[in-house]
């Protein structure tokens, strides 16, 4: 008797196992064009970014693996509808959650655009307004996406610049050619710490102007909800264990 409950014992945790086995499944996962450094995308290298790299613990953590494949933002709505992909990294307001489209309880990272100004300097930005008349190095379409308080702010200013190249905005701000960067904090202190030809060791003032990016939409979307569920479960996981915060330093490391 005891033998036999002891084999229907074996047998219940083998179904379990094989059950947990046959959930586990390659998640294909939409990414934008790379964001350096929460998403890098190196041709002929895996890709990397501390954004992608907690997705992928994320999941691995209920067993599953990522395929990324990396599309135009404004390509994701399209292309999960058609059923192109699991997830992505980011939703859309065209996605909705009534429509079957799952997003993540919490942000997989924070966006949080700042202007940056040397101490030295002594700038003074307690609001968008105050950055009018000022000379400005950003990142191109700033004027387009950072609201409309921005745009007056910086009409008509012939010292106002939009790069795509973050490495050199960066030196700019070091090496005094402008008053003012703005733009993503943590791509700053990512290049800032590989940029050379000027002194970053300059204190500088970061100035919180803008409002950090907390909507929904920019949550990691998922079209089964079990995965989503799953997803919940790792990145709670990855923050309690201190794996998430070991990611991230990887990259900003200060």
């Amino acid at each position: 008797m005891k033998k036999s409950i002891r084999l229907a014992c074996a047998a219940l945790v083998g179904t379990a196992l094989c059950a947990a086995s046959v959930q586990a499944k390659e998640v294909k996962v939409l990414f934008s064009f790379a964001l350096v450094p929460y998403v890098i995308n190196t041709p002929g290298q895996e890709a990397s970014g501390f954004e992608y790299e907690i997705m992928k613990a994320a999941l691995a953590a209920k067993g599953h693996t990522i395929k990324p494949s990396f599309v135009a933002m404004g390509a994701i709505p399209k292309m999960l509808k058609d059923g192109a992909a699991d997830g992505a990294q980011r939703g859309n307001p065209d996605l909705r959650e009534g429509d079957g489209y799952f997003y993540a309880d919490d942000a997989t990272v924070t966006y949080q655009d700042v202007a940056i100004s040397l101490k030295k300097s002594n700038v003074s930005i307690n609001g968008v307004g105050d950055l009018k008349g000022k000379s400005i190095v950003t990142f191109q379409g700033a004027s387009n996406f950072m609201g409309p308080e921005f745009a007056a702010a910086v009409k008509d200013n012939p010292n106002y610049s939009e790069l795509s190249d973050e490495k050199r905005k960066v030196l700019q701000l070091f090496a005094g050619g402008v008053q003012a960067y703005i733009g993503d904090l943590n791509v700053f202190k990512y290049y800032k710490a590989q940029a050379a030809g000027a002194d970053t060791t300059q204190e500088v003032v970061i100035h919180k102007v803008f409002a950090p990016s907390n909507l929904q939409t920019n949550h990691a979307v998922f079209r089964d909800k079990q995965l989503r569920d799953d997803f919940n479960a790792g990145l709670k996981q990855l923050k309690t264990s201190g794996q998430y915060k070991a990611i991230v330093k990887k990259y900003i490391n200060e």
